[in-house]
């Protein structure tokens, strides 16, 4: 009997340690400023965050490229209301031809430096795959947290038959980098909607992928 309570008192222990330590906590981070930007092609306002020397887009793009191609969904999710929030993914091609009135594709470098801003420690960014704790939920959140509401728009690509693909379940942006590792590909960041992490990948240029585009501000 003494053996069974033993083990009881230590099962609780044990438990009570637990729940001591708990979970960390997502962190706090908010941007060094907010406004808005209109787009002079077609008079879409765009909701912008900085950090650190960028300003960078907090919605999707939505404009029409001058080069490559760019796609909607599929017709069970094109609404007007689908777009406006999601707006268009784009081949390699057509994210680097939206640059205007200063704004721009973002580097590899740049997510790199975001990253920071949000916490992520020097030694990780390089680092392919997942990484980051928290900085993909923080790229998440909307306007009362980070602002930067990255959104889990999908991607399109033509293996297995032309499609959008993972709607609502992933997001994957384009940098501008190109993989000088492996022809045809270009580096570009995922979230998932049930991870807490960012995902630094590289990736086919004929992927079809969700833009953000940065400015450069000069203090």
């Amino acid at each position: 009997m003494k053996y069974f309570i033993s083990i009881l008192l230590f099962s609780l222990f044990c438990q009570a340690c637990s729940d001591d330590k708990g979970e960390k906590a997502t962190p706090t981070v908010r941007p060094e400023a907010e406004g808005t930007w209109e787009d002079p092609r077609d008079g879409s306002v765009y909701r912008w965050v900085r950090y650190g020397n960028l300003q960078w887009m907090s919605e999707n793009m939505r404009a029409e490229p001058t080069a490559g191609d760019k796609v909607f969904y599929d017709d069970d999710e094109r609404t007007e209301e689908t777009f406006r929030k999601y707006g268009y993914l784009y081949d390699f091609t057509a994210a680097n031809s939206l640059e205007t009135d200063g704004w721009r594709l973002p580097s590899d470098d740049d997510w790199k430096e975001l990253e920071r801003c949000l916490g992520m420690r020097e030694n990780e960014t390089d680092i392919t795959g997942w990484r980051g704790d928290f900085v993909g939920e923080l790229m998440m959140q909307g306007h009362a947290g980070s602002g930067l509401a990255l959104l889990c728009g999908g991607y399109a690509h033509d293996l297995g038959g032309f499609g959008t693909r993972a709607w609502g379940i992933d997001g994957i942006y384009w940098s501008s980098t190109p993989d000088e590792t492996l022809s045809g590909c270009a580096w570009c960041r995922m979230i998932t909607f049930n991870k807490d992490k960012i995902r630094r990948e590289s990736m086919t240029t004929k992927r079809y992928m969700s833009v953000r585009l940065v400015k450069e501000i000069h203090k």
